[in-house]
């Protein structure tokens, strides 16, 4: 029986390296890292926006004793949303928040946000009429449109 040969992110110690996000990130083309991995899997699981100083303290304590560095999580994310695994917005507070961006069309839908203005909760609003508004835009011409809308109140458990 023929011995199969390592892949290089295997021979690392990446032992995500046959992870369903090790497969997204190949399939966008992009190089196989470890923390590229880790940095989407807590994408996918989290389900909500995190801004990078979050991304990194959450990796960093699921790390232990090893120290996740700021500027290569920054990157990481910069490469995934040239890429279209990350989508990133800007809300009240001006910090920039990234969330996981579905692979397939079926798995993902256009939604907006909701924060607290309190205590800063965030929450998705799954519904989006305005681009019943955007399709009229288009109609009269206009091309990659894109639009934002944001929420903010205070929440019950501030209220």
């Amino acid at each position: 029986m023929p011995i199969k040969k390592k892949s290089k992110s295997e021979a690392k110690g990446n032992s995500n390296a046959h992870s369903p996000c090790a497969e997204e990130i190949r399939a966008a083309g992009l190089k196989l890292t470890p923390v590229r991995v880790k940095v989407l899997e807590l994408l996918k699981q989290e389900h909500c926006l995190l801004t990078i100083d979050e991304i990194v303290k959450r990796l960093s304590l699921s790390e232990g004793k090893t120290k996740v560095d700021w500027t290569t999580v920054y990157r990481t994310l910069l490469t995934f949303t040239d890429a279209g695994l990350v989508t990133h917005t800007t809300l009240v507070d001006g910090a920039l928040r990234y969330e996981y961006q579905h692979a397939s069309h079926e798995d993902h839908h256009h939604h907006h946000h909701v924060s607290c203005k309190k205590c800063g909760m965030i929450e998705s609003i799954d519904a989006c009429e305005i681009e019943k508004i955007q399709k009229q835009v288009e109609k009269m011409g206009f091309r990659e449109l894109s639009h934002r809308l944001e929420f903010t109140g205070v929440c019950p458990k501030c209220s």
